[in-house]
């Protein structure tokens, strides 16, 4: 919704898989893609290709990969495709692989698991109790590859520019939120680094506060 409202590419977990195993570093094979996505995937190929040494894709290609070539590779697809500009990502750790980045914002989208599994029940035909479990397992799971991976928990506030909890608010209201924050924060872009955070702008209290809180 938010890469179709942005008029941007979408690179989510189908996109890396295929770009994965251009590179040779998955055995996954890739689903289908239409000509548009295809393109985009091809031309994150290519650019990556440009970008990564020889020597570090020679490392990572074999009919297995571990932890820690495969993180690199990911790591240079996701900033390659930073390089190319106006793209959706979509999980895959980036909101750790480029947490320095200024010129990327990272959103988190959360809500209550009753309401997590009533959206998976609809979305993919599911019962309550399996639907549950998919969710508890799909978290573990990502909990942990984040942790192991890079030492980061992927609860961290701090990870993110905006997390936004759909409780109450729906989808189409989260993508308009997104949106604004996204537009605020283009405009920091160039800000140099004491024009940013809480402090810019702010007048001093007019008398010291009595308490701090």
């Amino acid at each position: 919704m938010l890469a179709e409202r942005l008029g941007w590419k979408l690179l989510d977990v189908q996109i890396i898989q295929l770009v994965a195993q251009k590179l040779g570093i998955s055995r996954a094979v890739a689903q289908s893609h239409d000509e548009q996505v295809e393109g985009f995937a091809q031309r994150l190929f290519e650019a990556t290709q440009y970008f990564m040494p020889p020597v570090a894709l020679s490392e990572v290609i074999g009919p297995s990969v571990n932890d820690l070539a495969y993180s690199h590779a990911l790591g240079q697809v996701l900033r390659t495709a930073v390089d190319m500009g106006h793209v959706v990502i979509v999980g895959r750790a980036s909101q750790v692989v480029l947490a320095t980045d200024r010129s990327v914002m990272h959103v988190r989208i959360v809500a209550p698991l009753p309401q997590r599994i009533v959206y998976v029940m609809r979305r993919e035909g599911l019962d309550a109790k399996a639907a549950g479990e998919r969710i508890r397992l799909k978290e573990h799971r990502r909990h942990q590859s984040i942790k192991e991976q890079y030492g980061w928990d992927d609860n961290d506030a701090h990870l993110y520019d905006i997390i936004i909890n759909t409780g109450i608010l729906d989808l189409h209201a989260a993508v308009e939120l997104v949106c604004l924050a996204l537009s605020k924060k283009a405009r920091k872009l160039m800000a140099p680094a004491d024009h940013l955070g809480p402090a810019w702008g702010l007048k001093p209290y007019p008398s010291p506060p009595n308490e701090i809180h």
